[in-house]
């Protein structure tokens, strides 16, 4: 019986998946961070290795899909792909298994996304965690990205928009050139500060990430829930700009269903009336999907497609 592989990485861990040919789950493990702008290429390809090598066992291999953060630009494409290629080659070596003789897909983690919408590479699908983007297939097969230019000139809306967002409400209200907020106080127990001064310190410590600061969600969800106006104007914001993110996607594809993927579904309460008021300006009726896989599998799904990119054919 042959099996396809599916790796979904990202910047805190790598999920690995086993399916078999009727789309069952055989095996599912984790590793850690596979984003190599986050632990380096020699990291994040010796975690993906190990895992593809975990997972399977004595079935034929047809094929593996590996979609990833960090796959934003070709030069990004080529750096995991020839560093892969080469830990392939050794692998194959090793253990006999003919990895290079399977198509081995190496995409963006919106691609994986896509594919866990429906299990098809086609439609729309909002993909929204530490940063956001949008990715969709019109019917003639065209593919369209809107988004994902990371922290410094987009991602609004993401993960890491809310909790700099967050901070930024934070520190005005303590220092009175902003509104009054329960974030003041949330925010400084959650990260265990003496004080709101002392999160200058913990902010820029060099070892601070693009995720921790988007680990302040929650955070901002629950005061949210306290009523605290500054937490909801920011998830309301958030839930605006992600509906001008859809929007431009859906006006390339002329989709009229967009997948939600993400912790985007953990606080969606929030946002989806800014959402659906921004989407609804124009694209009356759109429907929004809950995925039928998640990432993984639908990266494992992703081998089987033709339009994408494979670092061996």
């Amino acid at each position: 019986m042959g099996i396809r592989i599916g790796v979904d990485g990202g910047g805190s861990k790598t999920e690995i998946v086993a399916l078999d040919q009727t789309g069952r789950v055989l095996r599912r493990l984790r590793k850690p961070a596979s984003n190599y702008h986050v632990v380096g290429m020699e990291q994040a390809v010796r975690h993906i290795i190990e895992g593809i090598a975990e997972v399977l066992q004595t079935e034929n291999l047809e094929g593996i899909g590996i979609s990833l953060a960090g796959i934003d630009t070709p030069e990004d494409w080529k750096i995991m792909a020839d560093g892969l290629k080469k830990r392939f080659l050794v692998l194959a070596q090793e253990t006999m298994i003919p990895y290079l003789e399977v198509p081995v897909v190496l995409e963006n983690d919106s691609f994986g996304a896509l594919m866990s919408v429906k299990g098809e590479f086609s439609g729309n699908v909002l993909a929204v965690g530490t940063g956001a983007v949008a990715l969709g297939v019109n019917p003639e097969g065209e593919v369209f990205r809107v988004g994902g230019w990371g922290p410094y000139i987009g991602d609004q809306g993401s993960g890491y928009d809310i909790g700099r967002k967050a901070l930024t409400a934070m520190v005005a209200s303590f220092d009175g050139y902003g509104p009054k907020s329960s974030l003041e106080t949330t925010i400084t127990e959650h990260l265990r500060l003496a004080n709101v001064h002392e999160i200058s310190d913990w902010l820029y410590q060099s070892s601070r990430r693009n995720k921790d600061i988007a680990a302040l969600v929650p955070v901002v969800v629950e005061t949210a829930r306290t009523g605290d106006s500054s937490s909801n104007l920011i998830l309301v914001e958030a839930g605006r700009a992600l509906g001008l993110l859809t929007g431009a996607l859906l006006r390339k594809t002329k989709g009229q269903e967009v997948g939600l993927v993400g912790g985007i579904v953990n606080m969606w309460e929030f946002l989806e009336p800014s959402f659906q008021a921004k989407l609804q300006e124009e694209f009356i009726g759109i429907q929004l999907l809950k995925p039928m896989y998640p990432p993984s599998v639908g990266a494992a799904l992703l081998s089987r497609i033709s339009q994408v990119r494979c670092i061996i054919v």
